[in-house]
């Protein structure tokens, strides 16, 4: 997991924390289980995220690079607005983790 934190950010690694003995419940299987949903949920985040560089720069540029892809930086407008589609995606994601009751209901 050293090697994780000593690479060069790109649009994955800002999303995937270091692996870890995660502690959520009582259950050991159960812990496993969230943190698989959690790890999924990243590795999702971050692909979503590199296709929104890619859907991006195909509308600038009309084609697209793996540099091109690594070296793109968001504006302001763009970070702000994928971070409030991150914050959806989380809410739909992970609000079921909010349940406290039997009942199932739909997350936001």
């Amino acid at each position: 997991m050293a090697d994780r934190e000593k690479s060069t950010p790109t649009h994955r690694t800002d999303f995937i924390p270091a692996q870890k003995d995660d502690v959520f419940l009582s259950n050991a299987a159960l812990d496993n289980v969230t943190s698989a949903v959690i790890a999924l949920g990243s590795e999702f985040w971050a692909l979503q995220k590199r296709m929104n560089v890619v859907e991006t720069l195909l509308e600038a540029k009309g084609s697209v690079s793996k540099d091109m892809i690594e070296s793109y930086r968001p504006s302001e407008e763009q970070s702000a607005a994928w971070e409030d589609q991150r914050d959806r995606f989380i809410k739909r994601v992970y609000g079921f983790l909010q349940n406290t009751h039997s009942s199932s209901k739909k997350a936001g």
